[in-house]
């Protein structure tokens, strides 16, 4: 069994400085990572017994330049051994998931790998150190890297803005990422969501309404202030319908036609597929200016 403290000198307060990861940390993992020395051993390891970093929150990898890796670990081999630890029976990587994830795909059975002795807060400390160095690290990502350390180091959100030189709201804002659900996080990942937007979906007071109404920003979309706006009217409703559930797609319809007016769009929908839409205006100006944006001229 690995154990879990002792090798990291000063402790985890050494591994980050007052902007993002210290130098002192970068050194440490160069240590752990450091290629094979004279007296070390390339042993051969069933792929099967080799694991992620436990403490790895990072789950995805591009897929393109895996089956890329793949096939030149078909035609030359793995040529750099990875650095794993030996838990129990099973190894946990250090150094080289993409190399074994590659590995997988090319059907290999074996991998050669050196074995080190290295405690749970340095595998804690590599996982996140590597992920917040990655320049393509999402939100998600980023967010999981600092909820693993709190949970690992009992920090608070405070102590851990401070450790890695960002304000604590950013990371309060990231840290609340991971209680939207997780086909909403898979948006972010991909792509499909910012964090200004995903941020708003957040302010819904009904929480059930959230994947709906992802679904509709992501399909009309919506800039992060029409966002803000869908939500701010989803949670205030209006006198008529208070009681009434109010469809999301109604309310984008209602946000993006106010966007295009600068006024303040009504739409009532009925059950047949009928309805009408009220737009506003303060004067005949407005009317005039609201008519030519619809291209009607009146004599």
């Amino acid at each position: 069994m690995a154990s879990k403290k002792g090798g990291l000198g000063k402790g985890m307060n050494s591994l980050f400085g007052a902007n993002n990861v210290s130098k002192e940390a970068v050194e440490h993992t160069k240590i752990v990572t450091k290629e094979q020395e004279a007296t070390e051993q390339v042993v051969k390891l069933p792929l099967e017994d080799v694991q992620p970093n436990p403490f790895q929150p990072r789950h995805h990898f591009d897929d393109n330049k895996l089956q890329e890796l793949a096939a030149s670990i078909t035609e030359n081999g793995v040529l750099t051994p990875i650095i794993v630890r030996q838990n129990d029976s099973k190894f946990e990587i250090i150094a080289g998931e993409r190399r074994v994830r590659a590995s997988k795909l090319a059907s290999l059975k074996e991998i050669s790998a050196i074995v080190r002795q290295v405690d749970d807060d340095t595998m804690a400390a590599l996982a996140l150190i590597e992920n917040l160095q990655r320049d393509d690290l999402d939100a998600i990502e980023e967010a999981q890297a600092f909820d693993a350390l709190m949970k690992r180091l009992d920090m608070t959100q405070a102590e851990i803005a401070s450790k890695v030189g960002k304000d604590r709201a950013t990371v309060a804002n990231l840290l609340r990422l991971l209680k939207l659900p997780e086909s909403v996080q898979n948006l972010i990942q991909n792509g499909d969501l910012s964090m200004g937007q995903a941020r708003a979906l957040l302010g819904l007071k009904k929480k059930t309404q959230i994947e709906k109404v992802a679904e509709i920003v992501v399909s009309r979309s919506l800039n992060v202030r029409q966002v803000e706006n869908l939500i701010k009217q989803m949670n205030e409703g209006t006198p008529e319908v208070r009681n009434k559930e109010v469809s999301p797609f109604v309310l984008a319809l209602s946000n993006q036609l106010e966007e295009k007016f600068g006024t303040k769009v009504k739409v009532n929908a009925g059950n047949k597929g009928n309805g009408k839409i009220e737009i506003n205006y303060v004067s005949n100006e407005d009317l005039s200016r609201i008519l030519a944006l619809l291209d009607i001229e009146v004599d």
